[in-house]
């Protein structure tokens, strides 16, 4: 009899300054899941290598025994994503069949020195949800949900709930909103709004203009505690801008996204 289990597959960079910290932080942010596998890929490999290898400067080596002795250590399925073709495409496709791209810690001199292109080319065309943090361990205490009318929020936030709503629907949870402009949006914004109660014990809304809202969304992260951001395609024009990621950064934030 085959065994219907689901398991979560958690994709992540090995890059990204592997320590005992971030696994063991790993293993925390997902405890709830039962079933889970982790796989790692060497974003150097597919971001402009002439450029990310020089940001990211590892002995690929030592990288891949440290995770493997880590991951034996506290008791987590890893393996690495090894193409015979280190392109674009290729990561894109595997993707797919992930639950959760996860790129933690992205430290704030990392970002000044990766291309151009990796939003562009590398997180928008990703086949799953991305969750960004600064943050060894990453945690989050406040939601801050962007609805700016378009359905990716929706999807943003469906997906965000598939993997973490038994452990954050009693979190604190504040929805930014850009106010609709025509009446489609205006019932979309109700039953959008309508979901967010439905999912979480303690929703307020706060309305936005949308004219600026990068600095919107920086001012408004100061004010919350250790918050995570769920975002849908917007997410992309804030994470072009390498001065406002790090300004959410800096202010504790990490950033959950989904292109729909």
């Amino acid at each position: 009899m085959k065994n219907n289990k689901v398991i979560k597959e958690i994709f992540f960079p090995a890059d990204l300054e592997p320590s005992h910290e971030s696994m063991s932080g790993y293993a925390d942010l997902f405890s709830h899941l039962n079933s889970k596998t982790f796989s790692a890929f060497f974003m150097r490999d597919f971001v402009e290598p002439g450029i990310t290898q020089s940001a990211l400067p590892i002995d690929r080596t030592w990288v891949v025994k440290k995770l493997e002795d880590e991951a034996r250590l506290l008791k987590l399925n890893i393996d690495f994503f090894t193409p015979g073709s280190y392109t674009v495409k290729a990561l894109i496709h595997r993707s797919r069949f992930a639950d959760l791209v996860l790129i933690n810690p992205l430290p704030l001199d990392v970002i000044d020195q990766l291309p151009e292109s990796f939003i562009t080319n590398f997180i928008e065309p990703l086949a799953c949800p991305v969750l960004l943090s600064s943050k060894v361990p990453l945690s989050y205490d406040e939601v801050l949900i962007v609805f700016d009318g378009d359905s990716s929020s929706l999807t943003a936030l469906k997906t965000f709930l598939h993997l973490f709503g038994g452990v954050a629907s009693d979190k604190t949870v504040t929805v930014l909103m850009v106010n609709a402009s025509d009446k489609p949006e205006v019932f979309l914004e109700h039953y959008f709004i309508r979901f967010v109660k439905n999912s979480f014990s303690n929703v307020g809304i706060v309305p936005m203009n949308g004219i600026n809202m990068n600095h919107e969304l920086v001012k408004l992260a100061a004010y919350a505690k250790n918050p995570l951001l769920i975002m849908g395609k917007s997410a992309i024009t804030l994470l072009r801008s390498n001065q406002t990621t790090k300004a959410l950064f800096s202010k504790e934030a990490s950033i959950f996204y989904s292109n729909g």
